[in-house]
């Protein structure tokens, strides 16, 4: 496959050349240009194609957030990916642009060795980049199909062809309707699937909540302010020995594991600052597997949304053994990323596949607790 063409965006020399050599490293893209500022970045858009544009969130005279609108009104099929820093309103804005439609966004390094920072983006740029070229294959995939069955159907048909009707392929329902709680493991795209899904999800739902939403230090305090102030629940990041409740959805703090504990009758969240696990930190597994520990025999609704590995496959298989589990996956279709549904589907977890926007309907009818 032909490598990406990559623009980098970014107002300081230095981190042009980290960003640059952290692209040409992943062997999956190229640079094709540099440019200081938002304008400039906008001119070469006009002069060549290319398939990723890795933007700076501050900079002079156009800044991240106003160059991003511009390259997703004027140029849709291309993939920006934010280089953000840790800072509040960095955080702030690089939330935003998440909700204008880039990709995903990426920290840059403070301090440390030039060549472990340099290795650190590649790693994750090699990610995004390989997703962006299974994307666009598919793309070209369903085009030519689209194309050959429009020519198909301009041609006399002398025989016509009988459709076998296909029997759906998820496991056998669970006889069950009525979770104890839901949880949710998200990654990239992540924020406006969650956003999605829970502005939908009606007033009166009265069941605990608990996201694992891959994300960094600080993020996901943004993000649960965010998602409290758009939808009908109580959102919150989480915090050590918090009481879980039916009136309130938690969010795992990014740079810490969450798990559940049984704590005087009561279940709460505990954040350990352990290890990663599948290269992340909050990873669903965790979660998981404290339920499986914790909860056993608990009715446990699970939804996997869009996002790239396969945190949570291994923790599911984990509370199948101890709880009863429903399992429903983001499809494909409306993924920004079909890595952790996959993953679960493959391994035969999945109990429903559906659109994003119909997942809130299925949670919901989950949600009347039994009296």
């Amino acid at each position: 496959m032909a490598k990406l063409k990559a623009l980098v965006v970014d107002d300081t020399i230095i981190y042009r050349k980290i960003l640059s050599q952290a692209v040409e490293d992943t062997g999956l893209c190229e640079v094709s240009k540099t440019a200081p500022n938002g304008a400039i970045a906008l001119d070469w858009l006009k002069q060549r194609p290319f398939d990723v544009v890795l933007l700076d969130v501050f900079m002079p005279e156009m800044d991240g957030l106003e160059t991003l609108k511009k390259i997703k009104m004027d140029y849709p099929h291309i993939d920006v990916i934010m280089i953000s820093s840790d800072g509040s309103e960095s955080v702030k804005n690089t939330m935003k642009a998440l909700e204008l439609g880039a990709l995903e966004f990426i920290l840059k390094p403070t301090g440390g060795d030039a060549n472990h920072n340099i290795a650190s983006i590649t790693r994750m740029l090699k990610i995004l980049f390989a997703q962006i070229q299974i994307r666009q294959m598919s793309r070209r995939t369903t085009d030519g199909e689209s194309h050959l069955n429009a020519t198909r159907l301009s041609e006399p048909r002398k025989v016509p062809r009988q459709l076998a009707i296909q029997q759906p392929t998820n496991n056998q329902k669970r006889s069950w309707s009525q979770a104890d709680m839901v949880l949710i493991a998200s990654s990239t795209g992540g924020p406006v699937a969650l956003e999605r899904l829970l502005s939908s999800i009606p007033h009166e739902f009265n069941i605990p909540l608990l996201i694992v939403q891959h994300m960094p230090k600080h993020f996901t305090r943004v993000l649960a302010q965010t998602l409290n102030h758009k939808t009908h629940l109580e959102v919150m990041e989480a915090e050590n020995e918090m009481e879980m409740n039916a009136s309130s959805a938690i969010i795992a703090a990014g740079g810490l594991h969450m798990s559940v504990v049984q704590s005087g009758g009561k279940r709460k969240v505990q954040l350990l600052d352990t290890a990663y696990v599948n290269g992340v930190k909050p990873a669903a597994d965790v979660l998981f597997n404290s339920i499986a520990e914790s909860c056993q025999g608990q009715r446990v609704l699970v939804i996997i949304l869009t996002g790239m590995g396969s945190d949570g496959t291994a923790g599911i298989a984990r509370m199948q053994e101890s709880c009863e589990v429903y399992c429903i996956t983001q499809n494909e279709e409306t993924c920004v990323v079909y890595g952790m549904p996959r993953s679960v589907e493959e391994a035969g977890f999945s109990d429903e596949s559906l659109p994003i926007d119909q997942i809130a309907e299925r949670i919901a009818a989950f949600g009347s607790r039994r009296r």
